[in-house]
């Protein structure tokens, strides 16, 4: 199984992990890199900012993310 499989399966039961519970759990070291990678393919990750830095949770886009994609980017992306 890969890191890029690992990690979806990590977020997909909900949980948010942070670089550094990346690096350590899956030995990824740009765990950004690795989430835009999955946005790109189509993944709902949310970036949460915090005092203590970043995490990353998979979510379901509201009705409101989904207009605006529309609006910006016309049907395109919604074509499989």
């Amino acid at each position: 199984m890969t890191q890029s499989e690992r990690l979806i399966r990590y977020l997909s039961s909900g949980r948010s992990i942070t670089p550094a519970a990346a690096r350590t759990m899956f030995g990824m070291r740009r765990l950004s890199g690795r989430v835009n990678e999955l946005r790109s393919e189509g993944y709902c990750i949310y970036t949460n900012r915090t005092a203590k830095g970043v995490a990353y949770r998979m979510g379901r886009p509201s009705r409101a993310i989904v207009s605006q994609a529309y609006k910006s980017a016309g049907s395109k992306p919604f074509i499989g």
